[in-house]
């Protein structure tokens, strides 16, 4: 009997996973001609917060994000630096949103998953350091590098935001631990 229970809370587990990354493939090819290029509004990309729930989520994601990049115009070159980009900071942002509460144990005024959110953001935000990087260096685009930086940090920094308004009430309602 254990051994079922076991097999099937795997089994919920990835089915889990699978719905969250095919979610994200279709959010993001849903807006595609924003969803890429030098201004990307990925309403996908507020998924990066269940990877603070659970480290399923964090596999759920980068898979996601490889399948989306599939579409991207940049190709194969999209697919390895923005899929293992995602991968290294969603893994940095829960390590450091963790290390962040254990950290200030007892002084925090609020809830210690909004400072998780907070600095999942911030990571998201850095996270598109390599992202100009592969734009600017790699497919020659036109603008300057930090201009570049500049145009997706605030894209990411306004989607993370608003998403944060949207995923933090829904955790709240649907435990994402599990």
């Amino acid at each position: 009997m254990n051994h079922q229970t076991t097999s099937s809370s795997r089994t919920t587990g990835l089915v889990k996973a699978a719905l969250v990354a095919a979610l994200y493939v279709v959010l993001t090819v849903m807006v595609a001609p924003i969803a890429y290029g030098a201004l990307q509004m990925r309403v996908s990309e507020i998924l990066n917060y269940l990877g603070l729930y659970n480290r399923r989520y964090i596999y759920a994601v980068t898979l996601g994000v490889f399948i989306a990049n599939i579409f991207s115009s940049a190709g194969a070159v999209d697919m390895v630096i923005g899929t293992a980009s995602t991968f290294v900071f969603l893994w940095l942002g829960r390590w450091a949103g963790d290390k962040f509460v254990a950290l200030n144990k007892g002084r925090l005024k609020r809830d210690p998953m909004i400072y998780k959110y907070v600095i999942m953001l911030i990571s998201f935000v850095l996270q598109m350091l390599p992202i100009a990087y592969m734009l600017v260096y790699i497919l020659q685009f036109e603008e300057a590098f930090w201009v570049t930086y500049l145009y997706l940090a605030l894209s990411e920094a306004i989607i993370m935001a608003v998403g944060a308004f949207i995923m933090y009430p829904i955790s709240k309602r649907i435990n994402f631990y599990e």
